[in-house]
């Protein structure tokens, strides 16, 4: 639930389903992509029905929503996923904080501009390295990437190193302070 209050409004049960299979769709070494994609389209679809009725309601429904549209295929899907992400702040999710700047990110470089937090990466298949996608480094600095709980330009250089020398792709996002 959102809050302690009796008559808060709860978060959406059926919306929470649909992103825990999001998630739970994206685990393991063997997906099929095929699949994956159609399944988002369909929780995409099912996501327009529950905004059109008001059934995204609390901070947690948007950071869902936002996390679903995020897995898009078009700006607009990114966009989506933007908007949803900084409503899901301003409702007071400090989980979508991270993802209001990796959905920027995303929705740039989907219209061809370059990232300016430093979240997306691409590459690291087969023997292609992976590398941070077009990134204006000038924008933002490392405190705001903070403020959005992004690590440092110099942490996700060390996130680079390790996925191309054999370690594991970590996070772009911050677990420390108030990110926690």
């Amino acid at each position: 639930m959102s809050s302690n209050s009796a008559s808060a409004v709860q978060d959406n049960a059926a919306l929470t389903e649909m992103y825990n299979v999001d998630q739970k769709a994206r685990e393991g070494d063997h997906i099929d992509w095929v699949k994956l994609t159609k399944d988002d389209e369909q929780r995409r679809n099912d996501l327009r029905q529950m905004l059109a009725a008001n059934k995204v309601r609390t901070g947690t429904d948007y950071y869902h929503a936002a996390m679903i549209f995020q897995h898009g295929q078009n700006p607009d899907e990114y966009l989506m996923a933007h908007v949803l992400a900084m409503d899901a702040v301003a409702l007071g999710s400090k989980e979508a904080r991270w993802l209001s700047a990796a959905t920027l990110d995303r929705y740039l470089l989907s219209i061809w501009q370059p990232q300016i937090f430093g979240t997306q990466f691409s590459g690291g298949y087969e023997t292609v390295p992976m590398t941070h996608d077009k990134m204006n480094s000038a924008i933002v600095s490392d405190a705001m990437r903070g403020a959005t709980c992004v690590v440092p330009s110099s942490q996700q250089d060390k996130v680079l190193e390790a996925a191309n020398h054999g370690g594991n792709f970590g996070s772009t996002q911050s677990k420390d302070g108030p990110c926690k």
